[in-house]
């Protein structure tokens, strides 16, 4: 991965003036895709280095160092809520199909599909011990129940994060993420640093990432609470500062959209 000197948030910006439009069920004409259409490109390199600054640096032509507390660890991009709306009705994904055989609007799908790599729901995450594999093997990728094994490890039961993921990962770099891992005190710590979220909202992923989703109504509320998270994402300033105020209009078009959509939808599964 290179990043370019002349890659820069202008070209960003450009890019969002190219963008197809959709109408949704609400009336609401929105434009369907950024700059951001990745985790691991360049524009979404050139958000990271923005967002955590001075923490984040890049190694080489292909590596980014993330530190905190003096310990530096190699770095990869990572989606947090990662909701593929474009399997919805396939029956391909654990989650999204339990959406199949259901009437989704392609507002909802187009929506998600904008939020699922915007700068509300990428961030970095530590690539030495595969901090981001440890996430998909516990929950199936689901955000808050990372958050829930992430409190674990600070209540002392280590052995899902430092014991889970890769089969092939020797073992130096599991206590290397460890040691990163312990250079913070507690989950609100971490998140607050990686992801910029405030304790009570932490404690209401854990929370979450508790429950089962079985069904069409549990994945609806996951999909409210990645909303949440996501409005809480674009008021940051660090976020607000790298994109432009049309953008941020935008995405917040599509978040009303989706909770719209979403309700829609729940009225339609409670009428059956």
């Amino acid at each position: 991965m290179i990043i370019k000197q002349g890659y820069s948030k202008g070209s960003v910006l450009m890019k969002s003036n190219e963008n197809e439009e959709n109408q949704t069920s609400v009336g609401i004409t929105l434009t369907s895709h950024h700059g951001f259409t990745s985790d691991m490109d360049e524009v979404a390199w050139d958000f990271y280095l923005k967002y955590y600054g001075k923490n984040l640096c890049q190694k080489n032509q292909s590596n980014f160092l993330f530190s905190h507390k003096g310990i530096e660890i190699y770095a990869n991009g990572d989606v947090s809520f990662n909701i593929d709306s474009t399997v919805f009705n396939k029956g391909t994904k654990l989650y999204e199909s339990i959406l199949k055989e259901t009437n989704i609007s392609e507002g909802l799908k187009d929506s998600l599909g904008v939020m699922r790599y915007s700068p509300m729901n990428i961030s970095i995450m530590p690539k030495t011990g595969g901090l981001n594999i440890i996430k998909k093997s516990l929950g199936n990728d689901r955000f808050d129940t990372f958050a829930y094994f992430i409190n674990q490890y600070y209540e002392g039961f280590k052995t899902p994060i430092i014991n889970a993921g890769s089969l092939t990962m020797g073992i130096g770099n599991r206590l290397f993420l460890e040691k990163f891992l312990d250079s913070y005190k507690t989950a609100g710590e971490f998140f607050e640093d990686i992801y910029g979220i405030d304790e009570t909202f932490v404690s209401e992923l854990i929370e979450s990432g508790k429950s089962l989703i079985i069904n069409r109504e549990d994945y609806c509320n996951y999909m409210k609470l990645a909303c949440k998270y996501w409005e809480l994402r674009l008021k940051q300033k660090k976020i607000k500062n790298y994109i432009d105020s049309s953008m941020i209009k935008n995405y917040q078009n599509h978040l009303n959209t989706i909770l719209n959509e979403i309700e829609i939808l729940e009225n339609s599964i409670n009428k059956q």
